[in-house]
């Protein structure tokens, strides 16, 4: 049996514990957001990436239920400052910004980023990505879930199937994808694509490899690798960079002809 990250009683004693809140309240986040362990897209990216052994940065992170399992250095980012209290108060490191607007030069450089359901909100979704490339040491992982517009949109009017197929509608998502278009994004902004799956968990998990399949349902997962001193393609407008943004364009024309 695949081993499956789940909190023993120490873990909900130092939760329950020292949560910042009352008690009930520290029980209820336990219990919604803890006592199962992270959600299976972590689960099965662990299994195959091994992300407990490496320093993470969770953005996104909400409470801390991935950083609980990973290694000493590893941070969250998030901006709603409920959870940030509560993480910070069972002694987990959590920085609380704005990672699309704010300075992230600051941040320690990780071994892997691990991004969910985030992508589909933000403005600029190449800003992001390059942003997340400037976080990572040389080589490190990016893991980046969103919800996908699935093969079959009709589907939701199934029974019980409309859940499954159109999370990519949600009110505040600005940004849609499809398997195809995610891994154009993160390859045009310095990543080698190492898997795109929906990791769907068993039974359904034979059918994550199988093309057109794995596009029925809504949610797909890419696992992607750094790009050492990787540049944009012949002709672009922007040179990449390993702060700030990512990138800075290079100086206008001079009769057609780029300067560098």
């Amino acid at each position: 049996m695949a081993f499956t990250l789940k909190p023993d009683e120490s873990i909900r004693r130092r939760i329950v514990e020292n949560g910042c809140y009352a008690r009930s309240e520290n029980e209820r986040i336990y219990n919604k957001w803890f006592a199962k362990g992270p959600r299976h897209q972590f689960q099965s990216v662990n299994r195959t990436y091994h992300l407990t052994d490496k320093v993470i940065c969770d953005i996104g992170c909400g409470y801390g239920m991935n950083l609980l399992y990973c290694q000493p250095g590893s941070y969250g980012i998030e901006v709603d400052k409920y959870p940030v209290d509560f993480a910070r108060s069972i002694g987990l490191t959590i920085h609380e910004i704005d990672f699309m607007h704010d300075d992230t030069d600051v941040l320690p450089k990780v071994d892997a980023v691990w991004c969910s359901a985030l992508l589909e909100h933000v403005e600029s979704i190449h800003i992001f990505l390059r942003k997340l490339s400037v976080l990572l040491k040389p080589n490190g992982l990016v893991i980046i879930y969103v919800p996908t517009i699935p093969l079959i949109p009709s589907l939701k009017h199934i029974p019980g199937l409309k859940r499954y197929t159109t999370g990519y509608l949600y009110s505040d998502h600005i940004n849609a994808f499809t398997p195809s278009t995610l891994r154009f994004f993160c390859e045009r902004a310095g990543f080698e694509t190492l898997e795109v799956s929906p990791f769907m968990p068993p039974p359904l998990a034979i059918f994550n490899h199988v093309p057109l399949l794995n596009q029925v349902v809504d949610g797909v997962t890419f696992v992607g690798r750094k790009i050492l001193n990787w540049s944009y393609p012949e002709g672009a407008t922007r040179r990449s960079i390993e702060q700030g943004q990512g990138f800075e364009y290079y100086d206008w024309f001079d009769d057609g002809n780029l300067k560098t």
